[in-house]
């Protein structure tokens, strides 16, 4: 029997009773301030007081080991230390770090501002030879004789190993790649990089470059689009210098992606390493996720596919920007026009070690599977006269275009992968890799893999802090988590992309079945029924396999045949995956050759 879906199975996670009641709807007003309008639609719609996580406090915004995995030698270590209330104070914070109930390093360091770092060293000899978890916390220290220590913060979790050839990851990006609300062995690059590490038994290091609102290219940032300038500017999101945003969850447009893989060059050159992959995304805060995508009233965004053609594509930019000057918070102030995504795949294929790049496609933020949200909308400072009228009338609009955008960015990461890949003289290295993600996966849909609310999840007490002392525009910091992939969702992509079999094959992966071929037509009508089938050598596959049929259009079908029909209900490219599933569970996934243009 087959079953049809839009969600990913199983029971919907339990959410306890009262999920249309006072808190989600306020925590509604909250997504719809986020997605239509910088939030202050959710400042209208209170919030329920939160008691503010001082608990976490003192935080470890950020651990360096150098090298690890390492070949010999010790690893060197460093620690950054975040808590503006002990900076004020100028405390004394003792921080330790473990391998179980182990003590492995420590020490004492004087918090003169909110941010303070020490550095240590684990002997060789203490490395183990395989993963072995570290776990890394703080405490303030009594200013006086007689009082007791504060209780240990929030934990950070990384990993210690030896050897001598690890899969190296960096990651460019937005919120999407830089993980937001996550932990950092929470988000999906650093899963990659964990589980290429675990399978080819070589370990993994990861290196993120992203920051949460980067735009793919600022066209004037620097001037003339002279990447290397970017080296020369301290962002106030990475207080250490070193290229990577250790408050990257606080929200901004810059370093844009071009950027971000020029620190990334600069730091493995710096390091004397190649890196393996790189992992990007892009563009959706070049259009505008608030009102361009959301309501489409941002000047150039109306028409979402030619949007998506110039930002994401880089082509079809008038020689002037219309959204330069408008009065809320908006990417296509600095974004719009300048590169696509071709071009950031070869400039992060020019990094030191030649690496293989993979797009990470866009997943379903909202869609028609979200609940209803009641409350008031449109009403962001600067919105009036013709763009509020615009913006009410667009409302029903919103999970349509949130879906079209999912479909046109994804088509064209597809694209720009492959002209990447016919123009190299090295043979093909990049690859629009997708998390397989549903509409049903969508915020508040039944089968949710994205947060919900602005302050459940794991980064909330580093932006209760965070926010109002690095943002200009706090509020909209502070709920930046909300319809950004949860744990579940983060993992699902990882899963995803390792199941991709241009990915095992440059990382020497065995492939977990036949090599299916997936047989869609490439044009078909909305409404009208199509058929698609799975071949191994022009054959039916042997028998014994499930079938996970992933139309492209955020539903899915499983079955136990190879063929099946699905109905498009709507225009658009669509491109259809399966994934065969063996009796002993083992998964290989196809995709087919081209899109399907629905019309």
């Amino acid at each position: 029997m087959a079953r049809r879906h839009e969600g990913s199975g199983g029971e919907p996670a339990s959410r306890g009773p009262g999920i249309f009641g006072s808190a989600a709807a306020a925590a509604a007003g909250v997504l719809l301030g986020q997605l239509l309008g910088g939030l202050p639609a959710a400042a209208a719609t209170a919030a329920p007081a939160v008691a503010l996580p001082g608990s976490s406090y003192p935080l470890v915004l950020d651990v360096d080991l150098t090298p690890n995995p390492v070949c010999s030698g010790p690893v060197r270590g460093r620690v950054q230390l975040y808590d503006p209330a002990a900076g004020k104070a100028e405390a004394t914070v003792q921080w330790r770090v473990r391998a179980g109930q182990e003590q492995l390093a420590g020490g004492q360091v004087v918090m003169g501002g909110s941010v303070a770092a020490a550095e240590f060293h684990i002997p060789f000899d203490q490395v183990p030879a395989s993963d072995t978890a570290l776990q890394f916390d703080a405490r303030v220290l009594p200013s006086s004789a007689g009082k007791e220590p504060g209780r240990y913060g929030k934990v950070w979790r990384d990993t210690v190993r030896r050897g001598c050839d690890p899969v190296r990851v960096a990651s460019v990006g937005d919120s999407v790649v830089w993980g937001q609300g996550l932990d950092h062995d929470q988000k999906f690059p650093y899963l990659t990089g964990e589980l290429l590490g675990r399978e080819t038994g070589r370990g993994h290091q990861h290196m993120d470059y992203s920051i949460s609102g980067a735009v793919l290219d600022a066209p004037e940032l620097p001037a003339g689009n002279d990447d290397a300038a970017c080296l020369r500017t301290r962002e106030k999101q990475d207080p250490d210098g070193d290229g990577e945003m250790e408050f990257g969850e606080v929200t901004q447009h810059m370093p844009d992606v071009f950027c971000q893989l020029e620190q990334a060059g600069a730091q493995a050159r710096a390091g004397g390493y190649g890196l393996d992959l790189v992992i990007v995304n892009g563009c959706i805060n070049d259009l505008d996720p608030f009102f361009g995508i959301g309501v489409g009233i941002t000047p150039g965004s109306r028409k979402l596919p030619e949007a998506v053609k110039r930002e994401c594509s880089g082509v079809g930019a008038a020689a002037e920007n219309p959204a330069r000057h408008v009065p809320y918070f908006s990417g296509a102030k600095v974004g719009y026009g300048g590169r696509g995504m071709q071009a950031a795949i070869e400039k992060a294929h020019s990094l030191p070690g030649r690496p293989k790049v993979l797009v990470a496609d866009f997943y379903y933020a909202l869609s028609r599977s979200s609940s209803p949200i009641p409350v008031k909308t449109c009403t962001a400072p600067g919105v009036s006269g013709a763009r509020l009228t615009a913006c009410r009338g667009a409302l029903g609009e919103v999970a349509e275009r949130y879906e079209q955008y999912t479909h046109l960015a994804n088509d064209a990461y597809r694209q720009a992968a492959a002209a990447a890949n016919n123009a190299s003289g090295d043979g093909p290295y990049a690859v629009a890799a997708d998390g397989l993600f549903t509409r049903d996966n969508a915020v508040l849909a039944p089968h949710t893999k994205v947060w919900g609310t602005p302050f459940t999840d794991p980064a909330f007490p580093l932006r209760t802090r965070a926010c109002p002392e690095l943002s200009a525009t706090p509020v909209q910091c502070l709920s930046a988590a909300v319809a950004h992939p949860d744990i579940d969702g983060a993992r699902q992509y990882a899963d995803g992309f390792l199941l991709n079999p241009s990915v095992r094959r440059w990382f020497g992966l065995a492939p977990g079945g036949p090599r299916a071929l997936l047989n869609v037509p490439t044009e078909a009508q909305a409404g009208s029924p199509v058929r698609l089938s799975a071949t191994v050598d022009g054959e039916r596959p042997p028998g014994g396999y499930r079938y996970r049929w992933h139309f492209g259009d955020g539903t899915q079908l499983e079955t136990g045949e190879a063929t099946t029909t699905h109905v498009f209900d709507r225009e658009g490219p669509y491109l259809p995956r399966l994934v065969m599933t063996g009796q002993d569970g083992r998964q290989v996934l196809t995709e087919a050759a081209e899109t399907v243009a629905v019309g």
